[in-house]
């Protein structure tokens, strides 16, 4: 009876715990939301938090932190957390190669939020600018004395100040889809190559299913893109009204943890659109204050970061393509997604 009595008392305190948290972060769970998805959330947010208030140290006169004692702090701060709340593990363990710690503190370097200095210390870059995230919520780099609100990753607040506008803070230029095709299947960049066609297969931007699915045999486009798998070799090609293949060579030499990296779907999404068969986001809402995203193909690490900054992960902290979403930040969403090439629908929430 003392013993059943007593771990009562503990899930009470950790249950508590987690609400003390979630509330100074303004997150609330979304309905019929399980304890495990909550909990994940509010630490997720947490470690956030403490990534990025950790750049304010200062020690003997040197104000930052080194990347090494800022990844120590969090995964002591993990290890209490996940202790509070033990259903969320699965959502923060996901591998032995992929590590949280990590993973937040470079998006927050690769987003602007923390500054390297030469000595691989982090510190904040409490400059206060700030991002327009929808008609009343703006992202804030830094941390802000004024009331604020956490959305996965990214500190929110409903005044402008210092506004940068939201491609230069994606370093995303504005061409549209079929401009940005333009540019990249300019003839004037291709040739006539020496490559058997039987060595290649072809990315078809008509078939409906995975874009893993969509390599084909067959050119099934005038436009598309084209590899050999044997020699891990890409290219772009043009097919002519003679039948004469023109090819440009499209190895992919992306930093897949940068900010600018995994560019090279952005050709995929952008020839499914000019196909009429774009990559869908489906927004199905969930109550009067969350929704939940789905990505129905691959983002560019432009788009997923800001996804990020706006989101939380639903499934674990690397899911790529489901996200919990307030309902006032789903337009510009839908905006951003659509301006390489998505389009957005409505969709049914299955839990």
């Amino acid at each position: 009876m003392l013993k059943e009595r007593y771990n009562n008392e503990v899930v009470w305190i950790m249950n508590r715990l987690i609400e003390i948290m979630a509330s100074d972060m303004g997150i609330r769970s979304y309905m019929n939301e399980e304890d495990a998805s909550f909990g994940f959330r509010v630490i997720y947010s947490a470690l956030g938090q403490w990534c990025l208030k950790s750049a304010l140290s200062e020690k003997e006169h040197e104000k930052g932190i080194s990347k090494s004692a800022q990844s120590i702090l969090l995964h002591n701060l993990l290890d209490k957390y996940v202790a509070l709340c033990p259903e969320a593990r699965p959502y923060v363990f996901v591998s032995k190669y992929i590590d949280i710690a990590v993973f937040i503190r470079n998006l927050y370097e690769q987003t602007g939020y923390l500054l390297t200095k030469e000595n691989n210390r982090n510190i904040l870059n409490n400059s206060k600018e700030t991002v327009r995230f929808s008609d009343k919520l703006y992202l804030y780099l830094g941390v802000p004395e004024e009331s604020y609100t956490i959305n996965g990753l990214g500190i929110h607040v409903d005044r402008s100040n210092l506004e940068i506008s939201l491609n230069e803070f994606l370093v995303r230029d504005s061409l549209t889809p079929d401009e940005y095709l333009n540019v990249v299947f300019d003839e004037c960049d291709f040739d006539t190559k020496d490559i058997d066609l039987d060595d290649l297969e072809f990315f078809n931007p008509y078939y409906y299913g995975n874009v893993s699915s969509s390599w084909h045999r067959r050119m099934k486009s005038d436009i598309t893109m084209a590899r050999n798998i044997a020699l891990g070799l890409y290219y772009r090609v043009i097919r002519k009204e003679d039948g004469t293949y023109l090819f440009a060579d499209d190895n992919n030499t992306d930093d897949l943890d940068a900010l600018t990296g995994a560019e090279f779907r952005r050709k995929y999404i952008a020839l499914k659109k000019h196909y009429d068969n774009p990559m869908q986001l489906l927004i199905c809402p969930i109550d009067e204050e969350y929704s939940h995203i789905r990505i129905l193909g691959q983002l560019p690490n432009r788009e997923y970061y800001y996804l990020l900054m706006n989101a939380w992960p639903k499934n674990k902290f690397t899911d790529r393509n489901n996200f919990i979403i307030r309902n006032k930040l789903t337009e510009q969403v839908a905006k951003v997604l659509g301006a390489i090439g998505f389009t957005a629908r409505n969709g049914e929430f299955y839990g």
